[in-house]
């Protein structure tokens, strides 16, 4: 088990079973995590033969992927972002609680449909 399993499987479970039409039944597998702003981390994972990125932002302000990513990427699902806060929290929880916001590679698979 490495350091990251309990965060993805949280995500797979929390975050990632809001896309459903997009993960439903189907395997992820994690590719890495990074930083990719002050407060911004970028986690990576391919499904389906696609890659995607789940940025996590603790308060939405626009960052994006800034870490010379070679695929164009779009947002996905229907959501814009997933916001995730406990009623009785008092400090944030990096890669937690906060913004959410998946964005995957730009193919006419993953592109929303209105």
């Amino acid at each position: 088990m490495n350091d990251n399993t309990w965060l993805e499987r949280f995500y797979e479970k929390v975050i990632l079973s809001r896309y459903s039409e997009l993960f439903s039944n189907k395997e992820i597998h994690w590719i890495d995590h990074g930083k990719v702003g002050h407060d911004a981390w970028a986690h990576y994972f391919e499904c389906d033969k696609k890659q995607y990125a789940l940025l996590y932002e603790d308060f939405p302000g626009g960052s994006f992927l800034d870490d010379n990513l070679s695929h164009e990427v779009v947002k996905c699902g229907k959501e814009t972002s997933i916001e995730l806060r406990f009623s009785d929290q008092t400090n944030q929880i990096p890669n937690i609680t906060g913004w959410f916001t998946l964005y995957g590679e730009k193919r006419e698979s993953i592109i929303p449909r209105p």
